[in-house]
């Protein structure tokens, strides 16, 4: 510590060009928090995805909805232990700009298969109850401004039989991931929306299984294909972690576009810190001659050198790992995180030091080597 005020003293001996060395340094680990941030993300989504849960769908994507008897019939297939229909309902609430998304389901049967969740056994008990129920994550509460017992009137394409467009329910219970909060989402009861819709009674657009062996993911889904082979709906059935890879391919190689962007930019800022370093210490090798003479070794001249890098690029980079992780939440929609993950910001760290230590070796081990005569003589 009692070293700082001297790497500070040569930071500070040309602050323009330090300046401008920070913000490019602090510019490139913005991106990098929030591309790398992104690549944390999918890989947790991977990661948390359940090999014994399986979706069967529609073979042709956005083709017609399964009849909701077909649950009954994957119930029997062997290795099934539960099974739970659902369809989307979307619209928005009071005002276009608040939209929503719901799944119409049985509430006790959604918790089954997705075990993640949680909800209060009374506001099940209350969701069970009454007929226009509606449970919500807390993001949604709070981004509509609710509280339990609310009604929440919905506006909606889905036509009614009656002819209203609007969709009237009650707030009865908050369901959520606990310590890992949820996005937006929203529950209703299945019967009641299939009673008072006009179009597709009957139907789901999605069945999610729960299996008993997740070895056997691929075999059940296979036997729960067969089922509705050569049928007016047949089904493509995938595992939950297929399908969330199915759906990163479709967006391309994330990971090779980010890491590439990455590679790009830091190869840049390499030039800049490097340039930066080699004028800093070429500007003051009579000074380095100084502490050499007041007995400073070679080793320790040479750490000054990379210390001074070290301290800033680790300075801009907690900058830049501060403003990605304050921007991050702006991306819960794209990949359902709302937190910058803790191993993007070691890995920063990490990588401004390798930065420091690359840019700066060289001049570093140029200024350690000369002899105190010559380096006195340079102006």
């Amino acid at each position: 510590m009692k070293y700082l005020p001297l790497l500070w003293a040569g930071l500070a001996r040309k602050p323009a060009r330090s300046a401008l060395t920070l913000l490019s340094v602090v510019a490139a680990f913005v991106v990098f928090g929030l591309l790398q941030g992104i690549n944390a993300g999918y890989d947790e989504i991977l990661a948390q995805s359940y090999l014994d849960r399986l979706f069967a769908d529609p073979r042709v994507p956005g083709g017609a909805p399964m009849p909701v008897s077909a649950a009954a019939r994957i119930a029997q297939v062997p290795g099934v232990t539960r099974v739970c229909g659902r369809s989307a309902f979307f619209g928005f609430f009071r005002d276009p700009k608040n939209g929503m998304f719901a799944l119409a389901t049985n509430a006790a049967d959604w918790l089954a298969v997705r075990p993640e969740y949680v909800m209060a056994p009374e506001q099940l008990a209350a969701a069970q109850r009454t007929r226009n129920a509606i449970v919500m994550t807390a993001a949604m509460r709070d981004r509509f401004q609710l509280k339990l017992g609310d009604p929440v009137p919905i506006q909606s394409v889905i036509p009614r039989k009656d002819g209203n467009n609007v969709w009237t329910f009650e707030l009865v219970g908050i369901v959520d991931i606990p310590g890992t909060p949820a996005g937006p989402l929203a529950l209703i009861n299945y019967d009641y929306f299939d009673e008072a819709r006009a179009t597709d009674i009957g139907t789901v657009d999605r069945i999610i299984i729960r299996i008993a062996d997740p070895a056997r993911s691929a075999q059940t889904a296979a036997a729960i294909d067969a089922l509705f082979a050569n049928s007016s709906h047949e089904t493509r059935t995938q595992s939950e972690q297929e399908q969330a890879e199915s759906s990163l391919q479709q967006l391309g190689d994330v990971k090779f576009f980010t890491n590439s962007i990455v590679s790009a930019v830091f190869f840049a800022l390499l030039f800049v810190t490097g340039n930066t370093m080699v004028q800093s210490v070429r500007e003051r090798v009579p000074e380095f001659a100084v502490l050499k003479t007041l007995g400073f070794s070679d080793l320790g001249v040479l750490t000054l050198v990379l210390a001074e890098a070290a301290l800033l690029c680790i300075l801009a980079a907690a900058i830049g790992l501060a403003i990605a992780a304050a921007l991050f939440p702006q991306l819960r929609d794209i990949i359902g995180l709302q937190r910058l993950s803790w191993l993007v910001v070691i890995a920063g760290i990490g990588a401004a030091v390798v930065l420091a230590l690359i840019s700066a070796s060289l001049p570093a081990w140029r200024v350690s080597r000369l002899r105190i005569v010559d380096a006195l003589r340079v102006r």
